[in-house]
């Protein structure tokens, strides 16, 4: 169910990404089904629920990865300022960079912290060291790491640690200058502190792009979501403000979930 309306002033009100009766299937399986969703500009809106609920698929599928990469199957509609993705009124070139995507495990290039952040603008077009300098301490910025690595852009991103390559590939996602971020558990076995990092990070970032975070960690949700979602075996059981949905979810089965009764 989609519970309604949105947190006003909160969030943004417009409506970035909307997801109608969406299925995905691999071969014969059903990893979800019927899936209706809304996500508001310049919010976070939190996905959780427990192992092979779907959560991720929903947002592989969010930028065609699911489609393109894994094989998938997809029934609906899926769009981004109104245009339809499955329809291709995007070309895909354009929805990478529009739609970036960070992944639970750290990916840096095998290359210094400094190419790993140009290396999606070249491929863009931007060419100019001074243009290219700027989108490096930019997002590095944004993502809560220039002070700790601005003397050391030539080091190896894999010589950071699993925190700070993270936030890394959070930059590098941000350097395409993108209107949505999709994270698949970005924290996952990440220390507190580094975790801290990356929320505060996100939560700043929210008041100029939107954020679909999925998370198994629903204190996180709890922390830094405007809405929160809950999934389970493919379904989508329930949407609502993050506040309301962790005091008083209206299904039975969300309280359930959160009050570890299962998941």
């Amino acid at each position: 169910m989609i519970d309604a309306p949105y947190r006003g002033a909160e969030v943004g009100e417009r409506t970035k990404i909307e997801v109608v009766d969406l299925s995905v299937r691999y071969g014969s399986s059903v990893v979800l089904r019927g899936v209706n969703l809304r996500i508001r500009e310049r919010s976070i809106h939190a996905i959780i629920g427990p192992a092979g609920s779907g959560k991720t698929s929903l947002l592989r599928t969010l930028n065609l990865l699911a489609i393109e990469v894994d094989g998938a199957r997809v029934d609906g509609a899926v769009t981004l300022d109104g245009k339809h993705l499955l329809l291709g009124e995007v070309p895909l070139a354009q929805l990478r960079r529009r739609v970036g995507m960070v992944f639970a495990s750290p990916q840096p290039l095998p290359r210094s912290i400094y190419e790993n952040l140009v290396f999606g603008p070249r491929l863009a077009g931007v060419r100019k060291r001074v243009d290219l300098d700027a989108l490096v301490e930019s997002s590095l910025r944004q993502a809560q790491l220039w002070d700790e690595v601005k003397d050391r852009l030539d080091v190896s991103a894999l010589k950071l640690s699993g925190g700070q390559q993270q936030r890394l590939c959070i930059a590098r996602a941000l350097a395409l200058q993108p209107e949505v971020l999709l994270l698949d558990e970005p924290c996952s076995g990440l220390d507190p502190i580094s975790t801290l990092k990356i929320e505060e990070a996100l939560t700043e970032l929210s008041e100029r792009i939107t954020i679909v975070l999925v998370t198994n960690n629903t204190k996180q949700a709890a922390r830094v979501g405007d809405r929160v979602a809950f999934f389970l075996l493919g379904e989508m059981v329930e949407d609502a403000p993050a506040d309301r949905l962790f005091t008083a979810p209206s299904d039975p089965r969300t309280n359930d979930y959160l009050s570890g009764r299962f998941g």
